[in-house]
């Protein structure tokens, strides 16, 4: 079962590096958008249901944390007074089920009596992961109104260590875009 896994991470890993921005931005809206207008920046205050974990906080003051570093690389500079800038993150995980489709190459037929058997395609569980989903609110403080907005999918890591890692690679793509 572990190989399976990982082929199935292995296959997930390839699918989200391939290709064009995994960040969803609504077409047109932000196009105006530029962070060069704002000097600073703070995070709204994050009230989730989860918020008394510790592997929640830990993995929230991670992700601010990174964020920050992007934001103070673009020059703005973290304040807590009168932010031009502020940032609402918005957090979903998902527990997933990967299926595959039974086949007559890899599924025998059932016999159910003499000369009696029968085949059916059904979908066969072979694996469970957890997907997050991340969107970043950049808000104006003057009009309190997003003026840009990205969201990015994709799997979690099992471990705990292993999310900085996810952390970094999920903002460094929102950057990506967001510079673009």
């Amino acid at each position: 079962m572990k190989t399976k896994k990982l082929i199935f991470l292995v296959f997930l890993f390839g699918v989200f590096s391939c290709g064009g921005s995994r960040v969803i931005v609504e077409n047109d809206q932000y196009k105006d958008f530029s962070l060069t207008d704002y000097k600073t920046f703070d995070f709204f205050e994050i009230d989730a249901p989860n918020s008394e974990n510790p592997n929640f906080k830990e993995n929230i003051s991670y992700l601010e944390e990174t964020i920050s570093k992007e934001l103070v690389a673009r020059g703005l500079t973290k304040s807590s007074t009168n932010p031009d800038l502020k940032i609402n993150l918005g957090i979903k995980i998902e527990d997933k089920v990967q299926t595959r489709t039974t086949s007559l190459a890899t599924d025998p037929f059932m016999y159910s009596g003499q000369r009696s058997y029968t085949w059916q395609a059904k979908e066969l569980p072979v694996n469970t992961y957890r997907e997050g989903s991340l969107t970043v609110h950049l808000v104006d403080r003057n009009s309190n109104k997003a003026v840009w907005v990205g969201t990015i999918d994709q799997v979690l890591p099992n471990k705990q260590k292993n999310t900085p890692a996810a952390i970094e690679s999920a903002v460094s793509e929102i950057f990506k875009e967001l510079d673009n």
